[in-house]
């Protein structure tokens, strides 16, 4: 494709890279002074009257997918048989460029945050059909970006002798349903994506032979790639990602995750604390675990090592409060920074909810509006008790069902209430202490998230403002 090429509305400003299907360029939205990454699709794709259509379509939608770890889409639109999509500019690369270099708390890092992205695309109703190390990109604040949703389905409509030498999905990530050319749902992501992982720890592919029909084949017939000794803990991943059969796959990406951080919390051995990547960003993680999520394999082992001694570790016990981030976090509106800073501003509680809420979290919220103040306080006091034996869980989620909101709903009703002023002072003071020793340890996302858990249970503590004042600084290298 000629690097002259010309997009009303833009400035191509340099080539950024080329394939078989796009050349990728670095342009200026003139209407917005805005650097953004225009890809520019292949003149073989842009014939096919089938796949403009698609593109089109599906680029429209997709524009519409607004997540921390899902790459923006601005602009879609074609003139004089070009078609273009122009998305923000991530000048940070690729996973692929750094798959020689990647350690695995850094790889483990990048899996979550693509899942967290995953998890809200499928459920918005989209599968991406082309997860690899060249889609996975970064923005300068390290987190981890799924790019190119849509074009991957718009492909799909191209005829094979179109498309010959550009295949819907890569080989090498390819999952065994995409292979066999079968019905797909979110679950065919989530397998490339435990293809990815594995390359990242084992340093090759999963499955290597002559040509790409044959490794698609592998992805068929051949068992679940194994490890090697030095990162064999973390096998179970793999597994549940990587299974034949989707039905033995975790069921999404935040099944995904909270197994992740159950085998974090198991292997304290891994010193998964010291060997923290450099990335500092404020970026949210973590789902909480959804019963019944997890395939089976991955429960045993987990249930049984709750409760040995090791999880009292300081190490641990943080590793264990970051999986309490529910979807409280995970769907918080997004700042255009894409970050969710929580800064007390008001002396009024936060209003419940805060984000879109299910109608499983309307039909929770309405249950608790309708006990009385005893039982509210009773639950709240129970959960409280709980929470702070237990890692956090039942403080703050699910939501309506967790001690902060039963507190807030009787300080609705009271608001001098002493006990549920006292109870959320101690759960702010819970919080604060976890992230206190998440700082100390170097684990910065960790501390942001318990500050922002405890300003939401008390948004006027000194010293939880305080703490973010400090993490500020040490993310600044302070």
């Amino acid at each position: 494709m000629a690097d002259n090429v010309q997009v009303p509305g833009y400035k191509v400003i340099r080539k950024l890279g080329e394939g078989g299907m796009a050349t990728v360029f670095l342009a200026v939205q003139e209407s917005l002074d805005r650097e953004v990454a225009l890809k520019v699709m292949s003149p073989v794709l842009a014939a096919n009257a089938t796949f403009c259509e698609q593109f089109m379509k599906e680029g429209r939608i997709t524009a519409k997918l607004t997540h921390p770890h899902l790459m923006t889409v601005h602009d879609i639109g074609s003139d004089n048989g070009v078609y273009y999509l122009a998305s923000e500019f991530l000048p940070a690369g690729t996973l692929r460029e750094r798959m020689d270099r990647i350690t695995a708390p850094e790889i483990l890092d990048v899996t979550r945050d693509i899942a967290a992205g995953l998890a809200y695309a499928h459920e918005k109703g989209f599968v991406h059909r082309d997860v690899k190390p060249g889609n996975i990109m970064f923005r300068s604040n390290g987190a981890a970006v799924l790019a190119d949703f849509g074009i991957a389905k718009a492909m799909k409509s191209v005829s094979a002798a179109t498309m010959a030498g550009n295949a819907i999905g890569t080989p090498d990530y390819m999952s065994p349903e995409q292979a066999q050319a079968t019905m797909i749902d979110g679950r065919s992501d989530l397998y490339s994506l435990g293809a990815v992982l594995y390359e990242c720890l084992a340093g090759r592919k999963p499955y290597q032979a002559n040509d790409a029909y044959a490794v698609a084949l592998m992805h068929v017939t051949e068992p679940v790639p194994q490890l090697p000794e030095n990162t064999a803990w973390l096998q179970p991943l793999i597994d549940g990602l990587m299974a034949k059969n989707p039905d033995q796959r975790f069921a999404n990406g935040e099944a995904y995750i909270a197994a992740l951080d159950r085998l974090l919390m198991d292997h304290p051995q891994a010193d998964m604390a010291s060997q923290q990547s450099a990335r500092k960003r404020n970026t949210l993680k973590g789902f909480t675990p959804v019963p019944g999520s997890l395939p089976a394999a991955q429960i045993g082992s987990a249930a049984k090592k709750m409760s040995t001694p090791i999880m009292a570790a300081i190490g641990v016990a943080v590793l264990v409060v970051v999986i309490s981030a529910g979807w409280f976090f995970m769907h918080r509106p997004a700042t255009p920074e894409n970050t969710v800073p929580i800064t007390p501003t008001s002396t009024n509680l936060p209003t419940l909810p805060l984000s879109q809420p299910t109608t499983e979290q309307n039909q929770a919220t309405t249950a608790m509006m309708k006990l009385d103040m005893p039982t509210l306080l009773s639950k709240a006091n129970e959960y409280l008790a709980y929470g702070v034996k237990n890692f956090g869980e039942k403080l703050d989620f699910p939501p309506g069902d967790n001690a902060i909101d039963m507190y807030r709903e009787v300080l609705r009703r009271d608001s001098s209430n002493a006990d549920a002023k006292q109870g959320l002072a101690q759960i702010a003071g819970y919080y604060e202490q976890a992230a206190h020793d998440a700082l100390k340890q170097g684990l910065y996302t960790a501390t942001d998230e318990f500050i922002d858990k405890g300003l939401r249970a008390d948004p006027n503590s000194e010293n939880l403002a305080k703490l973010k004042t400090e993490l500020a600084k040490k993310e600044q290298g302070g």
